[in-house]
């Protein structure tokens, strides 16, 4: 499988074997299972009894920084009243540097809706949360 740079993505396998009455497991990348189990045996002088995978790792996403941002002590429960955040039940941390504005964390859903969170940093004005 390739990514968007063209390049491809690394293959993973998981070995694990019983040495010294110890489990030894460690992740391998590797081109091949052949290639993962000659890494194993040389790092840890044993036979791997299993192995997992090929498999990819799973990408992170990068977070966006919230360096700018100073949180004040007050913490609420609110529900936001926009119609993007409208239904779900938040931590409202109140900024000291935007004094009209709270960062959400997205707690749950009121009505138990099966929608994933909103991902990324939410930042709202206080007048658009009913607190509860």
């Amino acid at each position: 499988m390739y990514n968007k740079n063209g390049r491809q993505r690394p293959i993973h396998f998981v070995l694990t074997a019983i040495k010294d009455g110890g489990l030894v497991a460690k992740t391998i990348e590797a081109k091949s299972l052949s290639e993962a189990v000659d890494i194993f045996e040389k790092e840890f002088s044993v036979s791997p009894q299993e192995t997992f995978g090929p498999f990819y790792k799973k990408r992170s996403r990068v977070i966006e920084k919230t360096n700018g941002l100073t949180f004040d002590n007050e913490i609420k429960n609110a529900i936001p009243v926009s119609a993007t955040y409208n239904g779900w039940l938040v931590n409202a941390f109140f900024l000291k540097n935007l004094k009209s504005q709270a960062y959400l964390v997205f707690i749950k859903r009121v009505d138990d809706k099966k929608i994933p969170r909103p991902q990324g940093n939410v930042i709202v004005p206080i007048s658009e949360l009913r607190i509860q």
